[in-house]
């Protein structure tokens, strides 16, 4: 069954109103019809099963047929990424929200190489979110939050059980050794650097702020792969259904 997303808002008891470019590709794509159903979601949990009841100019009437709601998982795991250069941040997006993660945190560390993502940046990240859960039938797409600095990631820090930066140095111990014998944290805080890695210094203010610095492998991966790496362990490790 196609699957899309649909602001609340766009709901009123059983009857919904489908705009936008998801309803130009449901009318003249897809080329659904009038009786065809469709699932919907609303970032909020919630899963609907509805009817086309008809359109035109790009806005599809729809009628609910059944509402079920998902509860999200116990295990929040939120990205810290350095911003990455051309679209190796849209990859990261995109993989690390089939995965699961709860929060993309962008930020700017002192080897970035490129500029803080403007306004359409992120937009254009929200949108690759919203595909990727149509795709990965994820109810609960992560938010993405506007870049901000190092130093304004670790301010925010104490508000996670478990905080981890991901560090190439063999000094690191691996992130299997050290998060194997915790308790499953409520919610965790992951950083990975840029494509130049993290300083001396920045790994010094993170350990000062409880960050555990861990290693991915002996390899020293991209920072992009370094990302979906992380989270994929820490799911595997962490996730009871797996």
């Amino acid at each position: 069954m196609r699957r899309f997303f649909i602001e609340p808002a766009a709901i009123q008891g059983d009857q919904a109103v489908l705009g936008g470019g998801d309803a130009h590709h449901l009318l003249h794509v897809l080329r659904l019809k009038s009786g065809e159903e469709i699932e919907l979601f609303s970032g909020d949990g919630l899963v609907h099963r509805a009817r086309i009841e008809g359109g035109g100019h790009d806005r599809v009437r729809l009628h609910l047929l059944s509402t079920s709601e998902r509860p999200p998982g116990d295990l929040a795991i939120h990205l810290a990424q350095a911003m990455l250069k051309g679209k190796k941040m849209d990859l990261v997006v995109q993989k690390c929200t089939e995965l699961g993660v709860a929060a993309i945190h962008p930020y700017l560390s002192t080897h970035t190489k490129t500029a803080p993502a403007e306004t359409g940046k992120i937009e254009r990240w929200r949108r690759i979110i919203l595909e990727s859960c149509k795709q990965c039938n994820q109810p609960w797409p992560p938010t993405c939050q506007p870049t901000r600095s190092f130093d304004q990631i670790l301010a925010q820090a104490g508000a996670y059980d478990l905080r981890l930066i991901c560090w190439e140095q063999a000094e690191a111990p691996p992130l299997r050794r050290v998060v194997e014998g915790l308790a499953k944290p409520a919610s965790t805080l992951v950083m990975i650097g840029p494509e130049g890695g993290f300083s001396p210094e920045e790994i010094t203010q993170a350990r000062q702020a409880d960050f555990l610095p861990v290693s991915l492998g002996r390899q020293t991966l991209r920072a992009e792969t370094a990302a979906i790496a992380a989270i994929a362990l820490l799911q595997y490790i962490f996730d009871d259904t797996l």
